[in-house]
């Protein structure tokens, strides 16, 4: 996993060379296996054992470099503007195999605008080795290597009805991913569903004909905890290797 020096720093203050961060990680049971020099930034790619899960993402390794240097944590703290209405205007949320998703949550985000994300964010993203696509993709992504944990976004209008359902896939149900791989699917799967057919499969990655497009204006904000035995073998069967499934294969931080 790619890690950005210049990322860390914004929750542990150190001023030391690569090299000696790559040495104290190391010795904390994270190895380096290389360093790269991205414009003004330095690139860690650390290797993770599959029990941290904790530390799929900055804050995770930041933590753990805090407590070798003896360093207070500075954990960026969100302002969410919220509306009076209730979620369950917009959607229903449904577990039906709670045994291989273990929490889901929902959030419905109005009045978007699809457009291009900052310049400082693309250098981020693209520093540790993903693509700009758009802000609401990238945001998502950015949160995901912040925080360790994966969120997705659909474009809301291209759900079917208000429900929103985990389960298990129905053998021969199919779906195409946003990466454009037809998926056959079987009852081994977990998917998440609308009232018609999955739009995502859970875990690994989203469908296609739910994806945010530049004509996005609401968009359904997934973070969910996904079993990931059943999230690495699906990532197999299928042949899809995400950023999502490589953390929810390791149980990412509950």
């Amino acid at each position: 996993m790619k890690i950005s020096l210049e990322w860390l720093r914004e929750y542990v203050a150190f001023d030391l060379a690569a090299e000696q961060i790559g040495d104290i990680l190391s010795d904390r049971g994270f190895p380096i296996e290389g360093i790269e020099k991205i414009g003004n930034d330095t690139v860690l790619d650390v290797e993770l054992t599959s029990n941290r899960g904790d530390c799929l993402g900055h804050i995770g390794l930041a933590r753990e470099l805090a407590a070798a240097l003896g360093r207070e944590m500075k954990i960026p703290e969100a302002e969410i503007e919220q509306s009076d209405r209730d979620i369950s205007e917009f959607v229903d949320v449904r577990i039906a195999d709670p045994a291989l998703c273990g929490r889901y949550t929902a959030r419905v985000i109005t009045g978007v605008t699809v457009g291009p994300s900052p310049d400082w964010m693309r250098r981020r993203l693209e520093a540790v080795g993903l693509r700009s696509v758009n802000n609401v993709v990238d945001a998502t992504n950015y949160a995901m290597l912040e925080h360790g944990q994966p969120p997705h976004a659909f474009d809301y209008d291209t759900l079917n009805g208000k429900t929103i359902t985990v389960r298990r896939a129905k053998n021969g149900e199919r779906i195409v991913s946003i990466d454009g791989t037809r998926c056959d699917l079987n009852d081994q799967m977990l998917v998440i569903a609308d009232e018609r057919h999955p739009v995502a499969v859970a875990g690994v990655m989203g469908g296609l004909d739910t994806e945010v497009s530049d004509a996005t204006t609401t968009i359904l904000l997934e973070e969910a905890h996904f079993e990931p035995v059943c999230t690495r073998t699906t990532a197999r069967r299928l042949g899809l290797n995400s950023e999502a499934s490589y953390r929810f294969e390791r149980q990412v931080d509950r």
